[in-house]
């Protein structure tokens, strides 16, 4: 199921580390005549339940034998020996390290995207409004579909790979059917295509305005690989992704039974008032009574004997807002509100840490996280009693900052005043996940009756 803007509504969990002996494999070996022993750049032992696939020219073929040689890596011999210039490729899934408690793929990091330069790097052209001089990019002679990043996004990276591969990884994430290319001829695969040899059709266009038609084999390849094509049945799963996967379930009710847009993490709602109206209520939520909403009025009729200046107004709840004079009709009243750190938990829209108590191990987590920013997006939503939807954790015992816990992510005891965390860590018991479920089924049929 995918969802309005092209996110999967269930995703699958990153995982970048392997069992030892169990890696992920895919390496291209160009032949020679006759050549039927083949040495790998690791080592592999295939087994029953992480078998070795071999190819020739992309036709599936039988080894001989799969064995260590001298340099602790894996040797393969093939029964036939090979023509000059087939290329020979090695494929094995690998098996993710799990954690044995959680029963899932250890903290990872999100991993860098595959990158090639084109060969005509410097007289690339692309111009998706052309229909003379369209680009096309196959894989295994799959078709990849290219991401139009707008040109601002890149302005200020020409010569910096890493802010480049930070854009353009942030673009594709970990989908499988998209490519983009930077202004400066760099292309950017996919994880799953690490490795592989794609073809490229695309055109360049040189300094007098002519143009030429190029077709390249292009191998993108990263020293930090991410994947995410597994789903864990048996992972324990945390607080952070339950949420993240009721946010989208939040948004998706707000996209069908409304006709406005899901709260998120601010206000920039313009509203034209109608005669006489003094109430508004907001597409949004705010804190009520911090002052933290401006309030800007365009009137449709200025008076021309003294400067009209905004009416006062009160803030009733975290929604709706009262002017002591009613408006004019056409008046534009717009509401401004731009959430940066959270006033409900002392972890969201921040970085923070935790404190794994009993391996000794400091993990910190960014104020961009998945989970952060779908808790920031929900966590103003409220019952028609003002009780919030979420609730946090309360954390009695920290290190430099850092909150203690357990292996599961739980919060330890200790003496320190109580304060609030959402630990999007730690894990959730099928007890909560259920109430959370009923809590928020009440909400809905509340919300959207």
């Amino acid at each position: 199921m995918v969802l309005e803007d092209g996110e999967v509504f269930v995703a699958g969990i990153n995982y970048n580390k392997f069992e030892e002996g169990k890696p992920f494999v895919y390496e291209e070996i160009k032949g020679q005549a006759g050549q039927t022993s083949f040495s790998l750049p690791v080592l592999i032992k295939p087994t029953d339940n992480n078998p070795l696939y071999v190819f020739i020219d992309g036709v599936q073929t039988i080894y001989q034998t799969a064995e260590t040689n001298s340099k602790g890596l894996t040797d393969v011999e093939l029964y036939t020996g090979v023509k000059a210039g087939q290329v020979v490729s090695f494929c094995s899934y690998g098996e993710p390290l799990l954690d044995s408690d959680w029963k899932r793929p250890p903290v990872s990091w999100t991993g860098d995207l595959p990158r090639a330069a084109l060969s005509a790097a410097t007289t690339y052209f692309y111009d998706p409004f052309s229909r003379n001089h369209q680009e096309y990019l196959y894989a295994a002679g799959q078709p990849l579909r290219r991401l139009s990043i707008p040109s601002e996004v890149w302005a200020d990276t020409m010569g910096d790979a890493a802010a480049v591969t930070k854009i353009a990884t942030k673009a594709i994430g970990y989908r499988t059917d998209v490519y983009c290319v930077s202004p400066g001829g760099s292309v950017f695969l996919p994880f799953n295509l690490n490795g592989v040899t794609c073809k490229f059709n695309y055109w360049t266009k040189n300094s007098g305005g002519a143009f030429k038609f190029k077709s390249e084999d292009i191998k993108a390849t990263t020293l930090k690989p991410a994947y995410n094509n597994c789903f864990f049945p048996k992972a324990i799963i945390q607080r952070g992704e339950a949420f993240h996967l009721i946010n989208k379930l939040r948004k998706v009710f707000y996209a069908r039974f409304t006709d406005k847009e899901a709260p998120t993490t601010g206000i920039n709602e313009p509203i034209t008032a109608f005669q006489g109206q003094r109430v508004f209520r907001l597409n949004g939520n705010y804190p009520a009574g911090k002052k933290k909403l401006k309030v800007t009025v365009k009137f449709k009729e200025e008076k021309k004997d003294k400067v009209q200046e905004t009416p006062a107004y009160s803030e009733i709840d975290n929604h709706t807002v009262v002017f002591n004079q009613p408006f004019s009709e056409g008046d534009e009243v717009t509401f401004y509100y731009l959430k940066d750190v959270s006033e409900r938990f002392a972890d969201v829209g921040k970085d923070s840490a935790i404190y794994y108590q009993n391996k000794d191990e400091r993990v910190v987590q960014n104020k961009d996280a998945f989970w952060k920013m779908a808790v920031s997006e929900m966590e103003d939503e409220t019952f028609a009693n003002n009780d919030p939807l979420i609730a946090g954790i309360n954390i009695k015992k920290k290190v430099d900052g850092a909150a203690v816990v357990t292996n599961m992510g739980r919060p330890v005891g200790g003496t320190e005043p109580d304060e609030t965390w959402f630990l999007g860590n730690s894990a959730m018991t099928r007890a909560e996940a259920v109430a959370f479920l009923d809590r928020f089924m009440k909400w809905t049929i509340e919300r959207f009756k």
